[in-house]
């Protein structure tokens, strides 16, 4: 038994509130003595002496020993070490031990692919010098050539450690400074011509934990990994030929080397290589130098210390000719700290008219007692407010005393009133010292979020110069004040509404394995398109490298033991064949422009051709995540196509299992497909394989289309979809899947109108409904916009907002067609419509996108209401139980509407808004088979369901309090079936205890923590304290009369 333990240790600060984790693993043994061999041969050779050593107290172990080849001669040549590592510098002691003479004995080192030293010896015994190149493991093959010919070898590894020596220091000129002091920094290095990277970060910041700081041993771990392929040589070397490539040497010879041939090997443990650790969230960064050393090895840099107070750690490496890689052998430490120190603690956002306590902390660093005033800098963002929602001349300023190494929190209620990032600024002043602060807080408006996005492709007519369209859109009559703004957006390219948002293409969450391929599969068709129509774009193109790499990491997070996918990978009882196969095809896809690991395709393929029937039919072992394939007669053919998908890719390397998928395909294009859907998918997978068949499908296909300005349209029974301006997530996808059977059969031309139309669909960042359907609508688009004619565009756009007098121009030429050009109009605030007239002028076409972006009134409804409104697919109660005004429990309770043709969603998501200054109990809601997933991003709550059905499912949220905040606003509660995002239903809810509370509720007895009166919070105050707390009130009423 060796279980591991997760052991975390927390520790709340009671002042801040602030809480600090650590977490350390604990091994659990199933005996108390473990029994260990070392200094051992890694097989045993008939004739010679095996020898092994052993730490041992009442524990029984298995030496596992190699025997994979037998000599043709009985001839064996066996390497000896007397010590268990070497030392750069020093001998290196080595005997070879044979069972036939030997006359001379060759050798060869290697470490990390290369030959580091090579020889011969005549003696059975002799040593070798490792240098600074041999570490942190050497590779050592000996080898003689009998005079039959046959080479006889063998191989070891063995650490080499470097002698302790500083290649570099670090020191502080001083160990403690204030903000803004210049201080200096000194680098001694043994090599004056020596190149030195410093980096000097607050102690806060993720590079200083454990794994992530610039070591010696880090570095060493990381070079090893380069010999990855060679830390087994035991278990690779049976033959003299793989004694010599474990150690990457190639051999060219006319001897006898004897191979080990027919024995398969397979290497368990070798799995993908872990991501490359960083930091990354280290704004905390002050220094990040690359600088020479002068002549003197001693460098001396000024530096002025950041305006904050914390520890600063700086730590360094060298690299030179002389000195290889050297590392400081740990970071020093300067002290940053004021007299007294500010501290501002923010939400990260608010509703405009809600009531915000805020909470200044100030903390006495000295040894003796502190007055200060406190100040809160006015601001048109926001009012001071007073008992009765009064406003107070003085409210912005407080005076405090605090004992020695002591602290204080003050208090401050302010009424935010602006929309956007609001400043607020905090400053402390006393005879000592002063600090000021300023934290960011977003002004949300109240309401409930709505955007309209209308995409029109313009395009100027044979032999015309000019082009002139008006777009109108009308608010509704419940629009909230301040809340409406308006974007336009201009690009000369089909697919370049979309390559500014590649890393955020739709508003949806994306935390399972299938929305993981939002990150991935769209920069796939950017590239294609990109190197098809060399189109040279640096910047876009590494953009997109790194986003895919990224999302393959990710994804790698959701393969399973046996190599199949799952939407929540080894947290799933099994692996889905649908995702599995989506994966396999992408990953194919992208083979040309990243590294895939052929063990991962190929353990995909293994594990999707186990799930196919003879028929050619697959089995999904898995949850259906994607509502469309569930159930029905066309169910298999969905996802037979799915599975099929392979044949598509540029390595078709798994021909037996796609054949048989296809000519299942076929049968059923032969006996009829009834769901518009399938075909859809059909037909594209018989196109891409160029099956006969495949023309039939397509004209049944588009026979089957209600057909309008030229546009192809399939009605899917898709039940209760909310009113959208957007087109169903169905709707797109077979529009996308269909522009591709299309293009693949040469039918570019009748194509053209579809591709319009689809292009026309996207939202504001350059997506759609769903993952699916933008990842297919994207292919499309990117296989039409090689034919778009960028190279010809040079237009000038001008856009103007009729009534009040606003216009932006745009320029689009061949240079910049792959830009998105975006400003924001001007609008009256009192108007209820918007007229804008583009006028274009000049040769080509341009994708124009108008953004609009508002805020409805929510009138709040009945919590409980049991029947769902028309247009709803979901019944959706919300109970409040606000017993205090720290915490409140949110009970949500839902299930689908029936007669909707479907009897249960795919993965659906509940997303829950919390109330202003509320956060989640931590563990608040249980993982388990039907809550998937909680992730919990700022001011909401995200579960990802399993799928909703019919029967009511009851979710209970238990929050708490992190901010004073009163008045609160509704907050918002969402259910929707994922892949069909209009398939939802929405409720407002709010506590009626928060909303009625005062700002008084959090400022004690009376309201007298925030009253309007300065505050002095110690308890005891000398006669000469009185004297410096009277001198500051009379600069408190000078200050106050400024800052109003």
């Amino acid at each position: 038994m060796n279980d591991i333990l997760n052991v975390i240790a927390s520790v709340t600060d009671t002042l801040t509130g602030l809480e600090y984790n650590r977490t350390v693993v604990v091994k659990v043994v199933g005996q108390k003595y473990h029994l260990e061999f070392y200094n051992h041969h890694g097989m045993l050779k008939p004739s010679l002496n095996f020898s092994a050593q052993a730490h041992f107290l009442n524990s029984v172990e298995v030496l596992v020993l190699h025997t994979l080849y037998d000599s043709p001669s009985g001839s064996y040549v066996q390497i000896h070490r007397y010590n268990s590592f070497a030392e750069v510098g020093i001998p290196f002691q080595l005997s070879a031990e044979s069972n036939y003479p030997l006359t001379e004995l060759h050798y060869v080192v290697t470490t990390r692919g290369h030959v580091v030293s090579a020889g011969t010896v005549t003696s059975g015994s002799f040593s070798l010098t490792p240098e600074e190149s041999w570490t942190p493991m050497a590779y050592l093959v000996v080898f003689n050539v009998r005079p039959d010919g046959e080479i006889v070898n063998d191989a070891a590894r063995f650490p080499v450690h470097q002698l302790p020596r500083d290649k570099v220091s670090l020191s502080w000129g001083q160990v403690t400074a204030r903000p803004k002091e210049d201080v200096s920094l000194i680098v001694i290095v043994t090599d004056p011509q020596a190149l030195v990277g410093i980096r000097v970060v607050d102690k806060a910041t993720e590079c200083l934990q454990s794994g992530n700081d610039l070591t010696e041993v880090a570095a060493l771990g990381e070079l090893d990994e380069e010999n990855m392929d060679q830390n087994n040589i035991p278990s690779l070397m049976g033959d003299p030929f793989s004694a010599f490539t474990a150690c990457n040497l190639m051999v060219l010879t006319d001897a006898i080397l004897p191979g080990d041939i027919g024995h398969g090997r397979s290497y368990a443990g070798q799995g993908m290589a872990p991501e490359p650790r960083g930091c990354r969230n280290s704004p905390e960064t002050w220094i990040w130098l690359e600088t020479n050393a002068s002549k003197s090895a001693i460098t001396s840099l000024q530096v002025t210390v950041p305006d904050r107070s914390t520890s600063w750690f700086a730590s360094a490496f060298v690299v030179s000719d002389n000195l290889g890689l050297g590392f400081t052998s740990t970071p020093v430490q300067l002290s940053v700290s004021r007299d007294f120190v500010l501290s501002l603690d923010l939400p990260p956002y608010i509703i405009r008219g809600e009531r915000l306590v805020l909470e200044v902390q100030l903390f006495n660093n000295l040894e003796q007692h502190l007055s200060a005033i406190v100040i809160v800098e006015s601001s048109e963002w926001f009012d001071f407010i007073f008992a009765g929602d009064e406003m107070s001349s003085t409210a912005g300023a407080r005076i405090v005393s605090m004992q020695n190494r002591d602290s204080v929190t003050v208090l401050f209620p302010i009424r935010l009133k602006a929309l956007g990032m609001a400043p607020v600024t905090v400053r402390a002043i006393s005879a000592h010292d002063s600090d000021e602060v300023t934290g960011m807080v977003l002004v949300k408006s109240e309401g409930v979020e709505k955007t309209f996005s209308m995409s029109v492709f313009l395009e100027m007519a044979p032999f015309e110069q000019k082009y002139d369209r008006e777009f109108t859109f009308t608010f509704p009559p419940n629009v909230m004040p301040g809340s409406k703004r308006v974007e336009v957006a201009i690009v000369g390219n089909i697919l370049g509404p979309s390559l500014a948002g590649l890393d955020n293409l739709i508003l949806l969450p994306g935390g399972c394995g299938e929305q993981n391929m939002i990150n991935f599969a769209p920069n796939i068709y950017v590239l294609e398109y990109l190197t098809n129509t060399g189109q040279v774009d640096d910047n876009l193109y590494s953009r997109a490298i790194g986003y895919m790499a990224t999302g393959y990491r990710n994804q790698l997070n959701y393969r399973r033991i046996d190599g199949s996918f799952s939407a929540f990978g080894s947290s799933d009882s099994s692996g889905s064949t649908w995702l599995s196969a989506f994966v396999l095809r992408s990953f194919l896809q992208a083979r040309p422009f990243m590294v895939i690991e052929d063990a991962v395709l190929n353990q995909i393929a293994s594990w999707l051709v186990a799930q196919q029937g003879p028929d050619g039919v697959f089995a999904e072992p898995g949850r259906v995540i994607h509502t469309e394939m569930q159930g029905g007669l066309d169910g298999p053919v969905s996802l037979t196509f799915h599975s099929d998908g392979p044949a598509g890719g540029p390595d078709n390397l798994y021909g037996s299992m796609v054949s048989k998928a296809l000519d299942f395909l076929e049968s059923k294009v032969n006996e009829g497909i009834s769901s518009d859907y399938s075909l859809c998918l059909v037909t594209y997978a018989l196109s891409l394989s160029q099956r006969n068949s495949a023309k039939t499908a397509l004209a049944q296909l588009l026979q089957r289309a209600d057909m309008q300005d030229g546009v192809p349209f399939w009605n899917s029974p898709v039940g209760g979809l909310s009113p959208s301006w957007q087109p169903s997530s169905i709707d797109i996808e077979m529009a996308g899947y269909t522009l591709l059977s299309l293009f693949t059969q040469f039918k570019v031309v009748e194509g053209l109108a579809l591709m319009k139309w689809l292009s026309q669909q996207r939202n504001h960042l350059g997506g759609y409904g769903s993952t699916q359907d933008t990842i297919v609508a994207l292919q499309g688009l990117s296989l039409y916009a090689g034919f778009s004619g960028s190279a010809a565009i040079d237009l000038n756009i001008t856009v103007i907002a009729m009534g009040s007098n606003a216009f932006s121009t745009f320029h689009i030429n061949s240079i910049n067609s792959l830009v998105r050009q975006s400003q924001e109009i001007s609008i009256l605030e009192t108007g209820k419509d918007i007229h804008l007239n583009v006028s274009m002028e000049g040769r080509g076409f341009a994708m124009f996108q108008l953004n609009v972006f508002y805020n409805v009134d929510s009138s709040l409804p009945p919590v409980k209401r049991s029947v769902a409104s028309q247009g709803e697919a979901f019944e959706l109660d919300i109970l409040v139980n606000d017993d205090d005004l720290d915490h409140l429990t949110l009970t949500v309770c839902f299930r689908l509407r029936e007669g909707l043709g479907i009897n249960q969603t795919g993965m659906a998501i509940l997303d829950v808004g919390l109330l202003s200054g509320f956060r989640m109990v931590e563990d608040g809601v249980e993982i388990d088979d039907f809550v998937k997933k909680v992730e919990t991003p700022h001011g909401k709550i995200i579960l990802y369901l399993d799928s909703v059905n019919t029967s009511q499912v009851c979710i209970e949220i238990p929050t708490e309090r992190d901010f004073k905040v009163a008045g609160v606003h509704e907050a918002l509660v969402v259910v929707y079936d994922y892949y069909e995002p209009r398939r939802q239903t929405a409720q407002v809810y709010n506590s009626e205890l928060m909303k009625r509370a005062s700002f008084c509720s959090f400022c004690g007895h009376n309201c007298s923590n925030c009253g309007e009166k300065p505050v002095v919070s110690s308890a005891s105050i000398t006669s000469s304290q009185r004297h410096r707390v009277a001198s500051l009130t009379c600069a408190l009423v000078i200050v106050a009369t400024f800052i109003h």
